[in-house]
């Protein structure tokens, strides 16, 4: 019986360096793999920080609301396009009439109510010049899939098919892939903004500006976070 006890021990023994062993490899493994996300993420900033052709755009979106405000479908569709020129600053804007919607909603998040869209193109009409706009430049939209789905909702496009999402490119470079908004991400850089002094979309425009070009230094997580915001659920937005 000792001797089957001191076999069983050893396998045991045996077994429990084995998964030791498999532990240390997948750390050295998981470090490089961080290690080679963090890399490319710097490269991919220094890139289009300078890159003459790189633009960021942002589109400010509406719930889709009939007469009495009521969301029928639970869509959001765009009230607004601007775009930063990320090597010299320059800045396009044009604001647009809803095609579906009968009110503006949100406009706690983005400023905008319906009188400030009387009188502007919509989607439709405008849309040669927002193409004049973002042809031709690499277009980093902070949330791509969700600005997709509301000019798609209202406009069938795949003009911004190929392009980049800068919050998949922070959640790759601070390793979060949950719950990682736009006034946390300042907080990680050590800029202290609410996400409620942001409404206006060139203000926010020059705040994603700031995260590529600190991106682009390499600039490690800040330890203080930032407060949460009474707006963190407003539409479910991600940022």
């Amino acid at each position: 019986m000792d001797s089957v006890l001191r076999d069983l021990e050893r396998e045991r023994s045996k077994m429990q360096s084995d998964v030791d062993n498999l532990n240390r490899h997948y750390e050295k493994l998981a470090g490089f793999v961080r290690d080679y996300i963090v890399s490319t993420t710097i490269e991919w900033a220094k890139l289009v920080a300078s890159h003459p052709k790189a633009i960021l755009l942002l589109v400010e979106t509406s719930r889709i609301l009939d007469e009495t405000g009521y969301a029928s479908s639970g869509e959001s569709e765009p009230i607004r396009f601007t775009t930063l020129q990320l090597a010299n600053g320059e800045v396009w804007d044009q604001l647009i009439y809803p095609t579906f919607s009968r009110q503006v909603h949100g406009t706690e998040y983005h400023g905008l109510t319906l009188a400030d869209l009387q009188g502007k193109p919509t989607i439709s009409e405008a849309w040669p010049t927002i193409m004049e706009a973002l042809e031709s430049n690499q277009v980093i939209i902070f949330g791509a899939d969700w600005a997709r789905r509301a000019i798609q909702t209202v406009y069938h496009t795949h003009a911004l098919n190929d392009a980049y999402c800068l919050h998949n490119k922070a959640k790759e470079y601070y390793g979060e892939f949950y719950e990682l908004s736009l006034e946390k991400i300042l907080g990680y850089q050590g800029i202290d903004k609410k996400r409620e002094e942001l409404k206006d979309s060139r203000d926010r425009l020059a705040m994603l500006a700031q995260i590529v070009n600190n991106l682009a230094a390499g600039m490690k997580k800040q330890s203080q976070e930032p407060e949460s915001s009474d707006l963190d659920d407003l539409d479910d937005h991600p940022f």
